[in-house]
């Protein structure tokens, strides 16, 4: 079978990767492959592989003997197929593990062998040894049980008889004694009950008396204490009323001359306070007036200094540009008389002057009177600004002052004629007031007592009616109740003394009946019982004793049978698996002598052919080999590119530092403003040259030494940039008499 159709898993046995195996399929399907056919084969679905990776795999699979290299200019690659060789020694060391799972297997045998007879021994004696001693001590110690069951039965029944009319006599006397205890407890029970409950009814009847009088006498002085203090208490406030009305007209009147007092000291003062606030208004407006009319001619000189400086600073500006042209007027003049090295830009430059000198005629002269018209006006209209808001500001502040003292005037007036006005009213309304309250708090008070002595004296008697019916049903059902339980309790000791005799003497008829049964029937039982034990165990005891040589001599006989037949199975086994482990070791050896031819034949790659001309893929495949190529390089190498490649620049400088005989010609389509500095750099190495193209070339081209070339066709897709690398002596001449000549007319030096 050919590696190509073993699957991935294979691969991952040996250290692949997922990256490793990808490389190397397709070095089995593309034969003699270079990277660069394998890198651009990859590239289509894989942007992330690099031209360097697919080199280092590359490496990778020769030193593991995966890959065989075809040396040359470009390296060619045979795929192998080395795990025939690792399938080879795989097998050798089963080979040597059957080996020595015979040994162990024929050595284990031995060792089984010995350990069943062994145990085929022991087991024989152990079961010998077991039954005899079996059959003795069961012998034995039926005996023994035989003997001591007899005995225990005898002394059961007697003691059993003993005790069963021993129990009888005592269950009688205590039955008898019970019933008569039982009797008399119900008696004096129920004497003691009667006296209790007769002297509870007297004492519940006299209680509830007493509690209907007391109760009744209660509430009788409650009714009368209630309404005395009723009474009392409008008497109080009756007194409090006429007590409290002269005081209060005294305590108003004393309240009235003291508010007079301070309502006419409140009036000077806020008509003292307002022209105070009068006066200070004015003095703060006339204040703010003055500093506000002082701060606008300070700003407005300030703005008048500013722009007169500015103008001047303008002019100044404008006389400067008029004599800069008049300056660049004569320098023009001087150029043309001295003659001017730019023959054909003379014209221009001239125009351009005379252009110039227009526009600052058109434009800055008459821009001069006008500005500083502007200028002057901007001052005359900021001065007008100024005393328009001055002589708005002293209207305004004259006006709020006047207008001010006439509202503050109004309010003095307003404020004193209103706290006379509401003054004289104030005490009689007071008066009347408190007068009408105190009469309508009597009236109320009065009312409310009347209507609270009667509502207090319906309630009384209410309450006083429903409390005598509710102690009278209680005192009735009470007495009721204790009389009904008086004669349930003694219908119930009754009935509960006639039936314990009853069910005492039918107890005692039937426990002497049940326990003269019972000791006839442990008697009859016991003896039966002994007989057929007996029985039992003679015939048990020669079952056993037969039974167990029986087994013995069976266990005997099948340890032996089964031990021999183990043995039989064991060897005939360890033959038949020996036997085939010599038929796979036979196979095996077989097997790793083909597997041997077959990797030999595998590896046994022919010489191959002297190939001096090789294709490379791709771009970066290309630059690798351009590179190449510099480090193989002699005497001299040409590289001609469509357009600058920095790799390639980064090799030639460092490696035309390192040889100085070695000569460097390069030719491209140089952007000389990116890289002028790069190259006045290498152009101080002195062996290298610069050539400039026209325009963007359509083709790479290398010759080394004039022995070696590679031709490629610029294009933007990878897979069809194939670049031809040959040391034929055709492509040689090829390049040095038609395609340098070529590339040398289409370009010219860089100096």
């Amino acid at each position: 079978m050919s590696l190509k159709d073993f699957t991935k898993e294979v691969f991952t046995r040996y250290g692949f990767t997922e990256e490793h195996i990808n490389i190397y399929l397709v070095y089995l399907r593309v034969p003699r492959a270079t990277p660069s056919e394998v890198f651009m084969t990859l590239t289509e679905g894989n942007e992330a592989l690099t031209y360097e990776t697919v080199l280092e795999v590359t490496n990778w699979l020769v030193e593991k003997g995966f890959l065989k290299k075809v040396e040359g200019i470009i390296d060619r690659y045979i795929p192998l197929q080395p795990y025939f060789e690792l399938f080879t020694n795989e097998a050798a060391k089963f080979r040597n593990e059957i080996a020595k799972i015979k040994d162990n297997i024929l050595a284990d045998q031995s060792n089984r062998f010995e350990k069943l007879e062994a145990i085929q021994d022991k087991s024989i004696g152990e079961v010998e040894n077991a039954v005899d001693t079996q059959i003795k001590v069961f012998f034995e110690d039926s005996d023994s049980k035989n003997n001591t069951k007899r005995n225990r039965i005898d002394s059961a029944t007697n003691r059993f008889t003993e005790t069963t009319k021993t129990l009888e006599s005592n269950i009688h006397t205590i039955l008898d004694t019970l019933n008569s205890n039982l009797k008399n407890i119900s008696v004096t029970s129920v004497n003691r009950n009667e006296s209790e409950i007769t002297k509870t009814k007297d004492n519940l009847t006299t209680l509830i008396a007493n509690l209907l009088s007391d109760f009744s006498t209660r509430v009788e002085n409650l009714d009368k204490e209630s309404k005395m203090e009723l009474d009392e208490h409008v008497e109080r406030h009756k007194n409090i009323a006429n007590q409290l009305k002269p005081k209060m007209e005294q305590i108003l009147e004393k309240y009235l001359e003291r508010m007079e007092k301070v309502i006419t000291d409140l009036k000077a003062k806020i008509s003292n306070l307002l022209k105070e606030h009068i006066n200070h208004v004015k003095n703060t407006t006339d204040t703010l007036q003055t500093r506000l009319k002082a701060t606008v001619d300070e700003r407005h000189r300030t703005l008048n200094d500013q722009t007169n400086d500015f103008k001047s600073m303008t002019l100044t500006l404008i006389d400067n540009l008029l004599e800069h042209a008049n300056r660049f007027t004569d320098f023009s003049e001087d150029m043309a008389k001295k003659g001017f090295f730019w023959m054909g830009k003379k014209k221009k430059y001239k125009a351009r002057h005379e252009t110039t000198i227009q526009n600052i005629l058109n434009y800055t002269e008459p821009m001069k009177p006008d500005f500083t018209k502007t200028c002057d006006g901007y001052i005359t209209d900021t001065r007008g600004t100024t005393d328009t808001i001055k002589s708005d500001v002293t209207d305004t502040m004259v006006n709020e002052n006047d207008g001010l003292a006439n509202e503050t005037n109004d309010l003095d007036y307003r404020a004193q004629e209103t706290i006379e006005a509401q003054l004289e009213t104030l005490a009689t309304d007071l008066a009347g007031e408190v007068d009408d309250t105190l009469q309508n708090g009597v009236k109320d008070c009065s009312d409310t007592r009347i209507k609270l002595k009667d509502s207090l004296e319906s309630s009384l008697k209410t309450h006083h009616r429903q409390y005598d019916d509710a102690i009278k049903n209680h005192k009735e059902n009470s007495l009721k109740h204790y009389t009904d339980f008086d004669l349930e309790i003694k219908r119930i000791s009754a009935d509960w003394t006639r039936d314990v005799d009853t069910n005492f003497d039918n107890g005692k008829r039937d426990c002497s009946e049940k326990i003269d049964s019972e000791i006839r029937l442990w008697n009859a039982e016991a003896k039966g019982m002994d007989t057929t034990l007996s029985d039992m165990l003679l015939d048990h005891k020669s079952k056993y004793e037969q039974n167990a040589k029986t087994l013995q001599n069976s266990l005997s006989n099948t340890t032996r049978d089964t031990n021999q037949n183990v043995k039989d199975a064991i060897a005939d086994f360890t033959l038949q698996f020996m036997n085939s482990i010599d038929d796979a070791t036979e196979l095996g050896e077989n097997n790793e002598s083909k597997l041997s031819d077959i990797h030999n034949a595998s590896s046994a790659i022919p010489e191959i052919a002297k190939v001096t001309t090789w294709p490379v893929i791709g771009k970066d495949a290309m630059v690798a080999a351009i590179k190449d190529a510099i480090y193989r390089v002699k005497s001299s190498i040409i590289i001609v590119t469509p357009y600058v490649v920095p790799e390639i620049l980064q090799v030639v400088s460092e490696y035309a530092f390192q040889k100085k005989a070695v000569r460097f010609m390069l030719t491209t389509h140089w952007d000389i403003q990116q890289y002028s500095g790069i190259i006045a750099k290498m152009r101080q190495l002195g062996n290298i040259q610069f050539r400039q193209l026209q325009t963007t070339g359509e083709f790479f081209a290398v010759t080394r030494d004039a022995e070696e070339v590679i031709l490629a066709p610029a294009t933007e897709k990878e897979t069809e940039l194939i670049a031809i690398v040959s040391n034929q002596e055709g492509y040689a001449k090829l390049y040095s008499q038609f395609i340098g000549p070529i590339f040398q007319a289409n370009s010219r030096p860089i100096k």
